[in-house]
């Protein structure tokens, strides 16, 4: 007989703080600075976090520092980000299973290890207080206060915590109340209370959105949060986004990993029809089974549109990965259904739930090698750019230089070309707008007079006659100096980033 042995709730919280641990260590050991981070630690945020109804973002690394500014001490609020994250998880865990084993922790780790929530992860200022956002979602869900009335308050407050430091997570309680909704079915849960407690979760979240709109939304000032105009391309602009953020997900697979998502897919379709087949044996009046099945129904359309959340609404034309957070909702449920099925069928097979948790590890050391790849490539190139300005007296003389990048190949990466052909999703994981670099990198060298510049302006002021002279010129930049100063100007990288193609053509 196969005995899942079951796991105190220490135990459950040591096996998720080594697991997570371990899982978030790429990400550390890379110490990779995007675009957002440079500019953070040489204290240029201003009000940004504020700006944006961030607020609480900005009151934790004022707090983590002791300092009113932004100084950068990764990746202490990570590690401190991810020990809450494991008592959340902890909870979430025994919330679903009262006598938790091992298999069963694996159901609840994609909150975590989320492919496309490494682009949160990632960001060394913004990553932690996503995580802490995840964490609150989390507490909300579970929150076990007898009291309704204070259940709600605790459960309203936590998610406006959310709001404040990262509002795309509110899709994540989104999700996880679908969930909760099939697994009260799950487990022949009275109709009415089913009903009762969706009831409930509405009002949490409508109580919640007033509480963030007297306080944190009080000080936005930002416009990235304006919606799509509503007018006749309203729809198709909605539609766009939605189809690539399916397809973005659907990038995860590949010719290897294929029979993983089919089987992982079958398995879950089958937990769901038979979730869905037991409203019948409810205790609950039929007007109510339903209402219930309308519900169970409604769960996959909105758990997909919660992939990418608000921002299918909003003007805001980048749709990064970092948006993603409703996809652990996604694969938790995956798990859950699995993990049930599997178990009817032989208890044994519930171990096979360790191979999406595989891949999910394995699609992270990955991510963490093109993050070092890339550094690598930055480091380089700056270095090239350095010793230009320092070997020229005239350039070294120069009291600006304006940065001018390529308009393309901002991801243009050779060493990571390879990893980037098997899994597409780790080129969108480095996003399109961290470009191959950044002014402020160059303080690194001790460079401290290259501002952002502007390609239109430099283009203008060589069609306006204005007297220039090109003193360095080399394969990714040429470097000139103007009246108004230097302009490091990035070429266009047209070279082929798969290094076989060079050995072919030989």
């Amino acid at each position: 007989m196969w005995n899942e042995p079951v796991l105190t709730k220490k135990q459950v919280v040591v096996f998720f703080s080594v697991v997570s641990l371990i899982y978030v260590y790429p990400v550390i050991r890379a110490d990779y600075a995007y675009i957002d981070d440079s500019w953070r630690s040489l204290l240029l945020a201003g009000d940004g976090w504020k700006n944006q109804g961030r607020i609480l973002l900005e009151v934790l690394h004022k707090f983590l520092t002791f300092t009113g500014g932004t100084t950068n001490i990764f990746p202490l609020p990570l590690l401190i980000s991810v020990f809450a994250m494991v008592l959340a998880m902890t909870r979430l865990t025994c919330w679903y299973f009262p006598t938790p084993s091992w298999v069963a922790c694996l159901v609840v780790l994609p909150v975590l290890c989320n492919p496309f929530f490494l682009g949160n992860i990632a960001y060394q200022y913004d990553g932690p207080g996503m995580i802490l956002a995840v964490a609150a979602v989390i507490y909300a869900i579970t929150c076990t206060v007898e009291n309704v009335f204070l259940r709600g308050l605790v459960a309203a407050v936590s998610m406006a915590v959310t709001l404040a430091l990262y509002q795309l997570t509110i899709t994540l309680f989104i999700g996880l109340c679908c969930i909760e909704c099939l697994w009260g079915v799950r487990n022949r849960i009275e109709v009415n209370s089913i009903l009762y407690t969706l009831l409930q979760r509405g009002l949490q979240l409508l109580c919640a959105g007033l509480i963030y709109y007297l306080t944190a939304y009080q000080f936005i000032t930002s416009h990235r949060g304006d919606s799509i105009l509503f007018d006749a391309n309203w729809l198709s602009v909605v539609q766009r986004k939605f189809l690539f953020s399916m397809g973005s997900i659907y990038s995860l697979a590949n010719a290897w990993n294929a029979a993983l998502f089919v089987g992982l897919l079958v398995v879950a379709s089958v937990g769901l029809l038979s979730w869905l087949a037991s409203i019948a044996t409810l205790q609950g009046r039929p007007l109510g089974k339903i209402v219930v099945l309308i519900a169970c129904l409604g769960v996959l359309p909105v758990l997909l549109l919660c992939v990418p959340g608000a921002i299918l609404f909003l003007a805001e034309p980048n749709l990064d990965a970092r948006n993603y957070i409703g996809f652990s909702a996604v694969l938790v449920l995956l798990l859950l259904l699995s993990y049930d099925v599997l178990g009817r069928v032989w208890k044994p097979l519930r171990v096979l739930l360790v191979m999406p948790v595989l891949f999910m590890f394995s699609f992270c050391y990955a991510f963490g090698q093109v993050l070092i790849a890339k550094k690598e490539l930055e480091t380089a190139v700056a270095q090239y750019i350095a010793y230009d300005i320092v070997a020229h007296e005239s350039l070294s003389a120069a009291p600006i230089f304006y940065y001018v990048g390529p308009l393309t190949a901002g991801n243009w990466l050779p060493r990571g070309h390879a990893a980037m052909t098997y899994m597409p999703s780790l080129r969108y994981l480095l996003s399109d707008a961290n470009t191959l670099l950044h002014p402020q990198f160059m303080t690194r060298l001790g460079i401290n007079n290259v501002v952002e510049g502007d390609r239109e302006n430099f283009e203008a002021a060589i069609a306006a006659g204005n007297r220039y002279s090109r003193v360095v010129d080399r394969k990714f930049y040429s470097i000139y100096l103007t009246e108004q100063g230097g302009f490091i100007v990035f070429k266009e990288i047209l070279d082929p980033e798969d290094y076989t193609l060079q050995l072919n053509e030989k």
